[in-house]
């Protein structure tokens, strides 16, 4: 059983950064590339181009997504400091159709899945505030109910959910079903808790990738919950 997939692998993002910042520019092109962006360096119409007001002049008929520290938020423009979620989710309209309207990361984390008395161990290869995907030693059913458990911010979340598609592997890899699941019910603050895992997450690969006093100095520039960004600077 398999609910229809979107193939996003062939959609071309082009993007351009120009900051007033330096550390930020660079801490935003990596984390674009994360998010599966081509960077570009050269002004070009068919390049969106993401700048700070008063930092960058677009060529004609080039779109832009302003960032702005004096004005307020609109469709086309991202008060300082930035809320990542809300990038994230402007740049799925402009570039995907039906967009994902929740922030989401292909990840290993190791969870374990209910399905009625049968409770194993499996890894979580993609995760939202909504759903995920893992793989299972059987196929399941379209609706089928399980419990989620995974670890995360030093607390065990058991959640919900509900099998939305069950895809069976090549054989090359085996004989494990890729799961997708939607949850349930989940209650507002574990959706918060997810949603400010995944922004670690994937800030924690960016610092990976940049000299320690660049990075700290363009999380200023971020609007990140207190610990997420102490975690990110000890």
């Amino acid at each position: 059983m398999l609910k229809h997939i979107v193939d996003r692998s062939d959609i071309c993002k082009k993007i351009s950064v120009q900051t007033c910042s330096d550390s930020l520019t660079e801490l935003l092109q990596t984390l674009l590339e994360q998010w599966k962006f081509e960077i570009c360096d050269t002004a070009d119409a068919e390049v969106l181009l993401l700048a700070e007001e008063g930092c960058a002049v677009p060529v004609e008929g080039q779109q832009v997504l302003w960032l702005s520290r004096t004005k307020p938020e609109g469709r086309d423009r991202f008060s300082l400091p930035l809320e990542l979620e809300h990038l994230w989710r402007v740049l799925e309209h402009r570039f995907h159709q039906p967009p994902r309207m929740h922030i989401r990361m292909n990840l290993e984390i190791n969870a374990s899945v209910t399905v009625g008395d049968e409770t194993v161990s499996t890894t979580l290869t993609s995760l939202s505030d909504m759903g995920g995907r893992f793989t299972y030693h059987r196929e399941l059913v379209r609706d089928q109910p399980l419990v989620v458990s995974l670890h995360v911010s030093e607390q065990i979340l058991e959640i919900n959910s509900q099998v939305i598609y069950a895809m069976p592997q090549p054989l090359a890899t085996g004989s494990d079903i890729k799961v997708g699941i939607v949850f349930q019910r989940i209650e507002k603050d574990q959706r918060a808790m997810l949603r400010y895992f995944l922004i670690f997450r994937y800030l924690e690969e960016v610092q990976k990738r940049m000299d320690r006093s660049r990075f700290a100095a363009a999380l200023q520039s971020l609007a990140l919950p207190p610990y997420v960004r102490e975690k990110l600077i000890t």
